[in-house]
């Protein structure tokens, strides 16, 4: 997303008289509605506006046991309370409480600190906050123009949170792929859907699995073992992360969520995703592994480096200046995992990708079961899962995921889907203000694209000198040692781009982007 609260700056050029009236008209859920219009704070009343513009507390309601809605409006203060707190950026839950929510000790007072009311709402087990967010998600998402659902595409992705401590229920030790170590912490594996204009994480799991479980939640801590939290606490540990897709994708398209294309990278590249996107209706584009796969190709079975091999000079690069090469070819996999069971062919098409002159075997593999699409179509769609990668960085930084000083994961369990929430909120108020738009929010996290764009043209102008540099010294150089060292700088050039960024949309950024200036 690319923004954070202090970029909903509160507007200066209020007269007094004005401000007075805004006071006296104002409607307060909480004293956050207060905190909003304070200078010293990094919000203002557009996230306050936007709580009411959805009324979270309806929605409140309808997520918690029959039995106990009747304290929602109570209830509902203490959310958006706890919606706000990351935003404001205060250092503790329990320094936002003892500095803006003094009113919480009011209304608890046979607690001790005010903290303890908020971390006890989040323990509730009457609160479905799964469904909360679900029902957020399916009602803001009408309100930001995602587009024609045969433009839209699911994403699915994992990112890990490291938190460490025994006490801290649901982690485990999991590959940290950005440091390349074993990390303990919890797991998230989301779905969204994006589209031209907007990004909206639709639903979330933590994968906790029983394999590398570090501390596992234990059932006795909840009274009832058929509640909401004590339920996703059995999924976290039973299902592997494709049977979390599967049921995460049947419960989106069943809330309404529409769209053409399911997105995914090379780990959820497998026969039984390929499975699901056919059986819900869904065009797969997933990179896939370099491993033992078999694709069937006129009548001969073969493994994706020895496709490579047969078809790397066939390989074509969209313009003289696009950084990679591709090639399209129609093959059939074998969908059925069962070793014993009929096999089930299925046309898929593949694209093999690699750099246009490096020498190095920096290649990736693409599949879709589109055959209609073309290869430059795939990595065009496919470009757009950056835009999960932005989610889990707003996330993470600004929005309180997995933040809160427990180690319950009734509380882990409430702060993933609040997070979301959070997100939802910001994001839907800047979409409305026109306060920034798509490009700007991608621009904003992913900074690196323009770096990488300005790079790559600064080597084209710096390439030209230096071939006018060496070229001025033919009496001393063969001119085929000077091909030979701008040939050589070439290739350490465009390797390590390649190598540093191969396939993102930063790339197919960059392709675009040459090619316009090659047709100038």
């Amino acid at each position: 997303m690319g923004y954070t609260a202090h970029m909903i700056k509160h507007k200066q050029d209020k007269t007094p008289h004005d401000q007075n009236k805004k006071k006296v008209a104002r409607i307060s859920y909480s004293p956050i509605s207060d905190a909003l219009t304070q200078e010293n704070t990094l919000a203002d009343n557009e996230f306050h506006a936007g709580l009411k513009r959805f009324k979270l507390d309806t929605l409140l309601s309808q997520s918690m046991s029959k039995e106990r809605r009747s304290d929602a409006v109570e209830l509902s203060q203490i959310l958006i309370t706890l919606l706000v707190w990351p935003v404001l950026r205060s250092n503790s839950i329990h320094c936002f409480c003892s500095e803006l929510c003094q009113y919480i000790k009011k209304a608890s007072r046979k607690l001790k600190r005010s903290a303890d009311v908020i971390y006890d709402f989040w323990g509730r087990e009457d609160i479905n906050w799964r469904k909360f967010a679900t029902k957020a998600s399916v009602k803001i998402s009408k309100h930001l123009d995602l587009g024609n659902p045969e433009n839209l595409a699911f994403v699915v992705d994992d990112s890990l949170k490291p938190r460490r401590g025994k006490k801290v229920e649901a982690t485990s030790l999991h590959h940290d792929h950005n440091s390349g170590k074993t990390l303990q912490g919890h797991q998230l594996l989301e779905l969204g859907i994006v589209g031209e204009g907007s990004f909206v994480p639709v639903d979330r799991q933590i994968f906790t699995g029983s394999k590398n479980a570090i501390q596992k939640p234990k059932e006795k801590d909840f009274v009832d073992k058929r509640c909401a939290s004590a339920q996703d606490m059995k999924r976290a540990q039973d299902e592997d992360k494709n049977q979390m897709l599967k049921r995460m994708l049947k419960l989106a398209i069943k809330n309404g969520f529409k769209a053409r294309y399911l997105l995914a990278d090379a780990w959820f590249g497998i026969k039984r995703n390929i499975d699901t996107a056919i059986e819900l209706g869904l065009t797969a584009i997933f990179q896939m592994k370099r491993g033992k796969l078999k694709y069937r190709y006129n009548g001969k079975d073969h493994t994706a480096k020895e496709l490579y091999v047969k078809f790397q000079r066939q390989m074509k690069a969209s313009s003289k200046n696009a950084l990679y090469k591709t090639v399209k070819l129609e093959v059939e996999i074998n969908l059925e995992t069962k070793p014993k069971a009929p096999e089930r062919w299925q046309k898929v098409a593949i694209i093999l990708s690699a750099p246009q002159r490096t020498k190095h075997e920096n290649w990736v593999l693409f599949l879709t079961t589109d055959l209609s699409l073309t290869a430059q179509q795939v990595l065009e769609v496919y470009s757009k899962r950056w835009s999960i990668e932005v989610y889990f960085k707003e996330v993470k930084q600004h929005f309180g995921l997995l933040s809160e000083q427990s180690g319950k994961y009734q509380v882990a369990y409430a702060s993933v889907h609040l997070a979301a929430v959070r997100y939802l909120l910001i994001y839907e108020a800047m979409h409305r203000n026109g306060s920034i738009s798509f490009g700007e929010q991608r621009d904003l996290v992913s900074g690196k694209l323009l770096i990488i764009s300005f790079a790559s043209l600064l080597w084209k102008l710096f390439r030209s000198l230096i071939t006018g540099a060496l070229g001025g010294m033919k009496y001393l150089l063969e001119p085929a040692l000077i091909e030979k060292l701008v040939g050589t700088m070439d290739e350490a050039i465009e390797g390590f781009l390649n190598e540093a960024f191969h396939m993102t949309d930063k790339h197919i950024k960059i392709q675009q982007e040459l090619a316009d200036l090659d047709s100038v």
